[in-house]
């Protein structure tokens, strides 16, 4: 009876229209109502129908795509970032030199060492960190500008995700315990000071084993002058007099690092005391100088009634020794400092690298081999300063390079533009 209501009511002018349109409506509210619709297949039928079109389908790649196995850290693929500190004596312009070969015997590739300039600025320093740690740099060789500036260093490389050497520069014992303490991969190559002592204590042995000895007056004591080093150095001293039978007097002291005033002081206190001063003992090479000046200006005779001794040689210390104007110092060797810096940085990347302090390797120079000292420090200057002019030529090849495919470029742009403009 609804259907026939329904109908009716579109009766009348355009009856053919709606009889059309509810014919239309009445399907689909059948549909709604589940009237007239056809019967849902059977689970067994619609499992049917599944499988045939499961079968139908091509077969899925069932095997799990391959899991990308982690690139392994080489020295062949390691990128190493170098930021060696600018030294008026030249020791990390000889470094460098070594270094390149040293760690090209390790395996490390030529064109994965990222050198930076060697700077004095420690802000520069900081700088040229972040950077070659950006460029992807997972290893570093450092020559602080600063001690003081090592903690900091350490921390952003570490942090960066990435390892480091230490040398010629000197963290200190607070600093390396704490990289022991939260497993920093920090390590530390250098000489304390008290190695060195002992070395200086080497060349007082040798003396005293002489026909003259070290009591050039023959007072029964050696009259020493300290030009630094402090208590240590004073303790070092008394110890080795006692192991040669003799006894100690400190005549004087200076903590002073400029030039003319400790040659002043050596001056005065060489009048005050003449022939009692037998011995100076200098903590560093540019205070042994010093020393050594104020000591020829009062005539007295190196290595005949007073010794003179210093640490950290390089030319003019070991031209000095040569000339008898200085009896002894202590010679870092650069070609095994390079050796055990590309044996730490090797053993680093491949987890071997438990120390984080490695000795440095010294030994004494005098008289017998300052010669053949000198030599060696003059012949890799010679080599420092033909990598530098090499690496200074590269450089300005490289911008030439450029400049002039930068105007080849141009150049061709204009003759484009001008032969379309002429086509026109």
């Amino acid at each position: 009876m609804f259907e026939t209501r329904f109908i009716s009511l579109f009766s009348g002018k355009r009856k053919g229209t709606g009889v059309i349109l509810a014919s239309v409506m009445l399907v689909l509210f059948l549909a709604g109502c589940g009237g007239g619709s056809a019967p849902a297949p059977a689970p067994e039928a619609a499992s049917e129908d599944m499988t045939e079109m499961a079968e139908a389908a091509p077969e899925a790649d069932t095997e799990a795509a391959p899991i990308e196995e982690e690139i392994r850290i080489t020295t062949e693929n390691t990128r190493v970032g170098i930021c060696l500190s600018r030294s008026d004596n030249g020791d990390n312009a000889r470094l460098l030199v070594e270094l390149r070969q040293a760690l090209a015997l390790r395996g490390f590739l030529p064109e994965n060492l990222y050198v930076r300039e060697m700077t004095g600025s420690r802000s520069a320093q900081e700088r040229q960190v972040e950077e070659l740690l950006e460029e992807g740099c997972s290893l570093f060789i450092v020559s602080a500008v600063s001690d003081k500036r090592i903690p900091g260093i350490a921390d952003t490389i570490t942090q960066g995700g990435a390892q480091v050497v230490f040398v010629n520069c000197e963290p200190g014992p607070e600093e390396t315990a704490r990289w022991e303490e939260e497993q920093m991969p920090c390590v530390w190559i250098g000489t304390t000071y008290a190695r060195k002592l002992a070395c200086q204590m080497s060349i007082l042995y040798d003396y005293s084993g002489t026909e003259r000895g070290i009591d050039f007056n023959g007072d029964g004591h050696v009259g020493a002058v300290l030009v630094g080093g402090g208590r240590e150095a004073e303790e070092a001293l008394e110890e080795a007099a006692g192991d040669m039978g003799t006894k100690l007097e400190i005549l004087g002291e200076t903590d002073s690092e400029d030039f003319q005033e400790i040659s002043d002081y050596m001056q005065q206190i060489i009048n005050e005391r003449r022939k009692e001063v037998e011995l100076v003992l200098c903590s560093t090479e540019k205070s042994c100088q010093a020393a050594a000046d104020g000591v020829q200006l009062r005539h007295r005779l190196v290595g005949r009634d007073i010794l003179v001794i210093g640490t950290d040689a390089h030319e003019d210390t070991c031209t000095a020794i040569i000339n008898k104007l200085m009896s002894g110092s202590v010679f870092t060797d650069f070609y095994e400092q390079a050796s055990l810096t590309a044996c730490a940085a090797k053993d680093l990347i491949e987890g071997n690298q438990t120390e984080k302090e490695i000795p440095g390797v010294i030994f004494k120079v005098t008289e017998e081999n300052a010669q053949e000292v000198l030599d060696e420090l003059w012949n890799t200057r010679e080599a420092a300063e033909e990598a530098a002019a090499a690496a200074a030529s590269a450089e300005a090849a490289g911008e030439a390079a450029t400049e002039a495919a930068e105007g080849s470029t141009e150049a061709a742009g204009e003759a484009a533009t001008e032969a379309a403009a002429d086509k026109n």
